[in-house]
């Protein structure tokens, strides 16, 4: 099931002080009745590679499926729900569907949560973000499990169709988007319980993507803007 922005808000600040990040931070007062102060900068243009983002937009295939999630669920241990689903669409169209020319184009925008999947394993260690979120200690899930050779037959248990990573997404032609504001809010949250800088923790997520995966300004209006382009949405839970 997917959340809402307060939902992905409430479940990061739950999952983080659950494994004791804040052990070492006093419980803050209860907060007074009202808005809680959440504030977003706004990305330009120049902040961020928008030039990359219309190209993945633009995509030539005629089936183009966006894969939109909040969460980190796993399938099984290892295995991204996200990365499992994209493979199998790449697979259904290029084995299954004799009607079909080529692949078709998948896109992964990860929202809430789930953008954690886009930071690198020093970084998962350094603020613990497996055990925030009850996943691996270090991103596993973004390791290709096979060799990513493309020759490989269609159900060879080694090979890169039967590989649920992110590596194997990527060398298929699988693009990657991660919201700049889930982001900051994420970002905040562990600093906040960690009693760090909150735009130092940003800085330092921005600076520890891994390849292939692309800042936009928002996931809704990256997941809109497909849309208007002829990409098809499947939400991920």
């Amino acid at each position: 099931m997917l959340l809402s922005r307060g939902g992905f808000v409430s479940a990061s600040a739950a999952a983080i002080s659950a494994v004791g990040l804040a052990a070492n931070v006093q419980a803050a007062e209860p907060a007074a009745p009202g808005r809680a102060p959440v504030h977003f900068h706004i990305l330009s243009e120049a902040e961020y590679n928008h030039a990359g983002m219309m190209d993945i937009i633009a995509a030539s295939q005629k089936n183009k499926q966006i894969f939109q999630t909040n969460a980190t669920t796993l399938i099984a241990p290892g295995v991204a729900s996200i990365y499992l689903h994209m493979q199998s669409t790449m697979n259904t169209f290029e084995f299954s569907y004799p009607e079909t020319v080529g692949t078709a184009a998948t896109l992964g925008v990860l929202m809430g949560p789930a953008i954690i999947f886009a930071l690198n394993d020093a970084t998962w260690q350094k603020y613990k973000l497996g055990a925030a979120f009850q996943l691996a200690p270090t991103n596993e899930y973004y390791k290709a499990s096979s060799n990513l050779d493309l020759s490989a037959k269609a159900d060879d248990p080694n090979g890169i169709y039967q590989d649920w990573s992110a590596q194997a997404v990527l060398k298929r032609g699988g693009a990657f988007m991660v919201c700049h504001n889930a982001t900051t809010r994420v970002s905040s949250v562990i600093a906040s319980k960690a009693g760090l800088n909150p735009q130092s923790v940003l800085t330092d997520f921005k600076a520890n993507l891994l390849p292939g995966f692309n800042i936009v300004p928002s996931g809704v209006g990256a997941v809109q803007l497909a849309v208007e382009n002829g990409w098809h949405l499947f939400q991920v839970s």
